[in-house]
């Protein structure tokens, strides 16, 4: 059967609650008819073979990705060999050209039945647009996994009251810390307490201070003590107590606006802002922007020894750890004046989502599920990506798949992990509210000339909010959503 193209008013008002269809039962070959005559037959005549079911087809569609991409194809292998009479395709597309791939092939019909890792994450703005399936059906049935998620993996993808996404892994944050370059230092590591009240921005700066080193004499620094890898005013505004977006933007999914006729919430955003800025110029412990590009072409900063310390995810510390330095980590500083703000208190995770359009809507659930939650699968995962399953049942197969990659013994690693996700209260909004991604490249380029020396923080602020409300209010204008 064709599927008949939509047309883009269409397509945009698609309704997020699209039904689950069922799957439909094979049909059993007719009964053979009785002996002619009612004769008994001279001898028994072969029963004929049944035919052999045709396996169902479904595909997943991932971003390139020299790690991944070889860990969904053992998945799928070892899934094949279960032999589900379910067989999976992979569909590989790079990170810039998948949303754009996705929309096209939706509207022509042919979308994926599965949406995993990739493109600008705007998986709020798919369940806006009707693309996905709500999942409360399938998990509101599935007791035990439904218990087994971290209960803020299923908080950040419900959203409006539906759960637009399956919560697959969760990457912490942290302060991220090339050992051996404090050891030479003489500088004592960071506490790994999460909920302490030490460890604040001016801790970490003082300690970055110490680490900020010209090793051979020469006037120029050779090694600074940190790298804050985060930009994003969101992240800033929330060290400094406040939050960009309302608490109704979170629970419904969609941004309206950026809080900042709210004067405590506009404070917040320019002193954390300032404080990254002054890291840099005034503090003079971070690399500028040219500075960093440099020291980038030996390779990742933290692991060339380049820098003692990287304020970002826990990617700073995948893949493979050099030998000849030892690496810790610590919780994110407690920003604001003298500690009073937070730890930011965020995660990243990443979920599948099934398409509205898959005719195997059962198909596809079974293999998220076996690829989110299954013993099996969660063993293949874990040794291409240093990401913490979404299931608590996952974390033991985790920490043992993690060995001895820092100089925390393994039970003060996964008490700080474990922790790290304990005191989260939500997901970047990059993942979960639509409106983000439309705004994200007018912030980055507002910011730039403060990065780099060229405008003050409160100059580049208060020349981006109107910016990015006109681009709040114009992609609210194009989904149909003001």
């Amino acid at each position: 059967m064709r599927t008949a193209k939509i047309g883009r008013r269409e397509f945009l008002r698609l309704s997020a609650g699209t039904a689950v269809g069922a799957l439909l039962a094979a049909c059993a070959p007719p009964a053979a008819a009785p002996p002619a005559g009612g004769k008994e037959a001279a001898a028994p005549t072969a029963k004929p073979k049944e035919a052999a079911k045709e396996a169902i087809k479904i595909s997943i569609m991932w971003r390139t990705n020299p790690t991944e991409n070889p860990m969904l194809e053992d998945l799928i292998k070892a899934w094949d060999q279960k032999d589900t009479g379910i067989k999976v395709e992979l569909i590989v597309v790079p990170w810039d050209e998948y949303e754009p791939k996705l929309m096209s092939m939706y509207a022509g019909g042919i979308s994926p039945d599965i949406m995993g890792t990739g493109g600008t994450n705007p998986h709020a703005e798919r369940a806006v647009r009707g693309m996905v399936l709500p999942l409360d059906p399938y998990l509101d049935t599935d007791s035990e996994l439904k218990n087994d998620f971290y209960p803020v993996t299923i908080k950040a993808y419900t959203l409006g009251g539906k759960l637009i996404a399956l919560p697959l892994c969760i990457c912490w944050p942290g302060v991220f810390i090339n050992a051996t370059l404090f050891e030479q230092a003489g500088v004592d590591l960071p506490p790994t307490d999460w909920k302490g009240a030490g460890w604040t921005w001016e801790d970490m700066i003082e300690t970055a201070r110490k680490l900020t080193l010209d090793k051979n004499g020469d006037g120029k620094v050779d090694q600074y003590g940190l790298n804050p890898g985060h930009s994003s005013p969101w992240y800033y505004t929330r060290l400094w107590g406040e939050d960009l977006v309302s608490q109704d933007d979170y629970a419904s999914g969609i941004l309206h606006k950026w809080q900042t006729d709210d004067p405590n919430v506009y404070d917040a955003l320019v002193a954390g802002l300032q404080a990254r800025a002054d890291a840099i110029y005034k503090d003079e412990v971070t690399p500028t922007p040219a500075t960093a590009q440099s020291l980038s072409q030996m390779g990742p900063m933290l692991k060339t020894g380049a820098v003692a310390m990287e304020f970002t995810g826990a990617w700073a510390i995948w893949g493979n750890l050099p030998e000849q330095f030892k690496f810790s980590e610590a919780p994110n500083p407690l920003g604001g004046a003298d500690g009073h703000g937070t730890r930011g208190n965020n995660l990243w995770i990443d979920p599948l989502q099934i398409s509205s359009q898959t005719k195997h809507p059962e198909a596809a659930w079974k293999f998220s599920r076996w690829m989110v939650a299954d013993t099996e699968a969660i063993k293949i995962e874990v040794p291409y990506r240093s990401v913490v399953p979404a299931v608590r049942s996952g974390f033991p197969i985790f920490m043992e798949g993690r060995g001895g990659r820092l100089v925390l013994s393994k039970d003060t690693e996964a008490k700080f992990i474990q922790e790290a996700i304990e005191v989260a209260t939500s997901d970047v909004p990059c993942h979960i509210l639509v409106g983000w991604a439309a705004i994200r490249d007018i912030f980055r380029s507002e910011l730039e000339p403060v990065w780099l020396g060229q405008k003050t923080v409160k100059e580049a602020v208060d020349t981006m909010i109107p910016l990015v409300q006109e681009g709040i209010q114009k992609n609210l204008n194009q989904l149909g959503l003001t």
